[in-house]
């Protein structure tokens, strides 16, 4: 299944002469856009603007918000990060590079910092460095894993790798590339950038967009290649942010060639083109009560759209008593050359059907 027309938006708006991120708070009530120094706080879902306010970092290209819902970070080309309460600033850190992504650790006591000089910084809520891990490229993406343990880096430039960290151990636990052998980076460009990282919510996979304008799922556990699809242009034209759906069971993207794309996983059986513009769309993301998808891009243009037009889950088959006797057993579905395995248990035996066995 697959749209033949991009779906139009429910929420459109010109908002700055340039947008760059987006972030959800964790309640879904609010929705923050950063752009050209600035930032918009909407209400939703009527969508009212709450407030703007100046943070003076010229472009703002990371926003994230804190499990307070109230909290909310903000970074971008003047290498600072800065935390906002109520359009209030509270705190603001000396990053040192043009920082591209921000992201909280799940119980909210620190926050990590990619930035273009190659270095992950994790701060913590008073201003203080606690680590600073120099990457093998430009910090562009980084990801918190939701049970706060491990974090996974986007590198650019001559990296252009997935990168997997454990915070306890300090350790480099995998890193991974896959260029297609026919890809060819334009004047400029990296290897094949690592553009955006994002956990899925059960913590399994690693999804991760590409220059190449791919869309990668990899395994969180073992980096082994899950999925991939090409869903957005080649080289200047390529895959920039992606985001899961709060089931896990879509994943959005945006990408320089101006679409949003959104696929169904793990199968990619399901896609919506939801828009097709002229320039880049540098951020999208999902709410975290599934219900909408918003996108910004370098139009200065916001874009929001319901979630009512994707099939629901489907309903699982109910569970038939039988007397019969089950081995459990394996079976393998092939998606795409992928393996997946799933175990099918028999259902336990009551005593019922034990004494039913003794007159039959």
């Amino acid at each position: 299944m697959a749209s033949t027309e991009p779906r139009s938006p429910d929420k459109t708006a010109k908002i700055d002469l340039g947008l760059y991120s987006l972030a959800w708070s964790p309640d879904s009530q609010r929705l923050a856009i950063g752009g050209r120094g600035s930032v918009r706080i909407y209400q939703m879902p009527d969508f009212v603007e709450e407030r703007t306010f100046n943070t003076d970092q010229q472009e703002v290209w990371a926003l994230a918000w804190a499990r307070d819902n109230s909290t909310l970070a903000t970074a971008g080309k003047d290498g600072t990060v800065q935390l906002w309460q109520d359009g209030v600033l509270q705190k603001k850190f000396f990053q040192g590079a043009w920082i591209f992504d921000l992201s909280w650790k799940p119980d909210g006591s620190s926050l990590l910092a990619a930035d273009y000089s190659g270095l992950a910084k994790e701060w913590d809520m008073g201003g203080f460095l606690r680590a600073a891990i120099q990457l093998d490229g430009d910090g562009l993406a980084i990801d918190w894993s939701p049970d706060g343990r491990f974090f996974a880096v986007g590198t650019g430039h001559d990296g252009s790798r997935l990168l997997l960290f454990d915070s306890v151990s300090a350790e480099l636990k995998w890193r991974r590339q896959e260029i297609p052998k026919t890809y060819r980076p334009p004047f400029g460009y990296g290897r094949d950038e690592v553009n955006g990282v994002r956990y899925s919510p059960d913590a399994k996979w690693i999804a991760t967009a590409l220059q190449d304008g791919r869309v990668v799922v990899r395994s969180a556990e073992t980096g082994d290649l899950a999925y991939q699809a090409q869903l957005h242009g080649s080289g200047i034209e390529g895959t920039r942010r992606i985001a899961w759906s709060p089931k896990g069971d879509w994943i959005v993207s945006c990408g320089e060639d101006g679409r949003v794309n959104c696929v169904q996983y793990p199968d990619g059986k399901g896609r919506w083109d939801l828009l097709a513009t002229d320039k880049a769309v540098w951020s999208v993301g999902w709410s975290p009560d599934g219900r909408w998808i918003a996108a910004v891009g370098e139009e200065g243009k916001l874009w929001i759209w319901s979630t009512d037009f994707l099939p629901a889950p489907p309903t699982p088959p109910p569970v038939l008593a039988s007397n019969t006797k089950h081995k459990v057993s394996t079976h393998v579905v092939n998606h795409n050359s992928r393996k997946h395995y799933a175990s099918r248990r028999p259902a336990k035996k009551t005593l019922l059907n034990w004494l039913r066995g003794l007159f039959h």
